[in-house]
């Protein structure tokens, strides 16, 4: 065999670019089926991809801009050339997040995985913010407390309505209206969230957001020691050796005298 022949290598057909279509994708029913944007490809290698968008870019509102959503395609429809997609998580930018730590304060975080009530488990990471610098023993209680409402909401609700709840802040309004008993609160949010798992034949369903729908959480607080008392209710007591002694009635006394006797002779 010569050497020519050895050194023939199997063209592979490019590509081109004409031969790629345009995708548009479509948020999931949580997002009422919004479109998101585009994607170019292929119908076979299109699935799985991730495209991060703004809130902002669903709701209008300035006040969303600090929140990114991420998106997976899971479905192709070549005949009308649109993809549909599943939520796997967001996050905060992180300038938003370092805007909410103010110096002398406290910085609550806690970690943790929540199971949805149709079996979607979702890994999320919340922070609470303090006005001051808190005790050990206060920020112990307040990450019960996520914990609790956290858990709560997972075992009562579907994963769409979970996942309206925590990206348009009902549970963090829920975490903040108990955990302020404990001590003030300068802010609570969900900072970042992850779809770990997803269970098999999980479906998206037809939801209807509503404030109504979601219940208040009643978690009982055992308080321990000094946190038994409310802040309100704490009084700052001095000390007696502090306070100056009061003058006697019998040094006053000659004063007097001496006053009443002066206003006679000018009489």
């Amino acid at each position: 065999m010569s050497q020519k022949a050895k050194k023939k290598k199997v063209r592979v057909k490019k590509v081109s670019f004409k031969d790629k279509s345009w995708f548009s994708l479509k948020a999931p029913q949580s997002f009422n089926f919004k479109e998101i944007g585009e994607i170019m490809g292929f119908e076979n290698n299109v699935i799985d991809r991730t495209i991060e968008i703004l809130l902002y870019d669903i709701t209008n509102s300035f006040s969303d801009i600090n929140l990114k959503i991420k998106f997976k395609v899971i479905d192709v429809n070549p005949e009308a050339n649109t993809c549909n997609t599943m939520f796997i998580g967001h996050i905060f930018t992180n300038d938003f997040v370092r805007s909410l730590i103010e110096r002398g304060s406290s910085k609550i975080q806690l970690i943790l995985n929540i199971t949805t009530k149709d079996g979607y488990i979702y890994r999320l990471t919340t922070i609470c913010t303090t006005i001051k610098k808190a005790r050990s023993s206060q920020q112990i209680l307040i990450r019960k407390i996520i914990k609790e409402i956290l858990t709560e909401f997972g075992k009562s609700v579907d994963h769409e309505k979970f996942i309206s709840g925590m990206i348009y802040g009902e549970f963090a309004k829920q975490i903040q209206r108990v955990a302020k008993t404990i001590y003030p609160l300068s802010n609570s949010s969900i900072i970042k969230s992850k779809l770990i798992s997803v269970p098999e034949g999980g479906t998206d369903q037809v939801y209807i957001s509503k404030e109504e729908d979601y219940d208040i959480v009643e978690v009982e607080v055992k308080r321990s020691r000094k946190s038994e008392i409310k802040r309100s209710e704490r009084i700052n007591v001095r000390k007696l050796s502090q306070t100056r002694p009061s003058p006697r009635k019998e040094e006053s006394a000659p004063k007097e005298i001496s006053e009443t006797k002066n206003k006679e002779t000018t009489e």
